[in-house]
């Protein structure tokens, strides 16, 4: 039971995060707040796990004390295509409308549920097809998709969209594999340093350049430290959950985070919840209920 909680904390970080970023993004270009949010939670992650091996304090799950040098080797492999996901999404919003973006991301579920029954081999069964089915009808509703008027449109966007969904597919299932080889924390740690790292090089070559003066005010580094503290929750407790919950389950645990986006754009941006919205989000909670509930 305490795993499923992490996977809604998890959910609820990266929810509330979502929303975040629209209020971010309106004072500095995503790269750069990839970039800063990565760094401070890396340093997090790297004093943690420092001060836990110093202390000799070790949680169940939290650092694997036994790890190899090719469990690290295979773990920061694994982090750096899984950090391809998030260069092909940050190219995507530049080209492609959201009608694209959204299709494209049932992509990401599909090569998700792939790698976990052929490669975790985990059991796909009836509950999870249901789950999944009503899940992806409800992400499309909950984002106001047009199925009437929804035309595909090929191009860059598209493209980069469905690599970013495929990076994602194949690599998180995978997690199921690296965090108990090397400790959800260490994992956590190696994950956002392969994050940053691609930020940075993103960044050194892209012609936008933006002063350290103008990246340093304090409205900014605000926006830093909250995009950092929810990135600690998120990517520690879905490291921990995966320790103990099923891939398929947690994938669709973590659709929670989409509710959690809605309802704050609510109240915090004062967005209007269409009828298909609310059709969405009760498809969503229905498909994260059969997960837990009837399995």
């Amino acid at each position: 039971m305490i795993y499923i909680l992490f996977g809604i904390i998890s959910a609820l970080s990266f929810g509330v995060s979502n929303v975040y970023w629209k209020t971010a993004a309106k004072d500095v270009d995503y790269p750069y707040l990839v970039f800063f949010r990565g760094a401070i939670a890396s340093l997090f992650f790297g004093v943690l796990w420092f001060f836990l091996v110093f202390s000799k304090t070790y949680i169940g799950g939290i650092i694997n004390t036994s790890a190899s040098t090719y469990d690290y080797l295979g773990t920061i492999a694994l982090c750096l295509v899984c950090s391809l996901g998030l260069v092909f999404f940050l190219k995507s919003m530049k080209y492609a409308p959201v009608s694209i973006t959204i299709a494209l991301a049932s992509v990401n579920v599909i090569v998700g549920i792939l790698t976990t029954v052929f490669i975790v081999r985990e059991q796909f069964n009836t509950i999870y097809f249901y789950s999944f089915s009503l899940a992806i009808i409800g992400i499309l509703l909950s984002r106001n998709f047009n199925f009437r008027n929804f035309t595909l449109q090929w191009n860059k966007g598209a493209t980069y969209s469905l690599l970013a969904s495929f990076f994602w597919g194949i690599t998180y299932p995978l997690f199921k594999f690296a965090s108990p080889a090397v400790g959800a924390l260490p994992l956590s740690f190696i994950l956002e340093a392969a994050v940053t790292l691609i930020a940075l090089i993103w960044i050194t070559t892209s012609s936008n350049k933006v002063s350290i003066s103008e990246l340093l005010h304090t409205r900014l580094l605000k926006h830093y430290g909250v995009l950092s503290l929810l990135l600690v929750g998120g990517t520690l407790f879905f490291n921990l959950a995966i320790l103990q919950i099923s891939v398929l389950n947690l994938d669709i645990l973590s659709n929670f985070q989409i509710v959690v986006s809605i309802v704050l754009g609510i109240f915090i941006y004062r967005e209007k919840l269409t009828k298909q919205q609310m059709v969405g989000i009760a498809l969503i909670l229905l498909s994260i209920g059969l997960s837990q509930y009837l399995q």
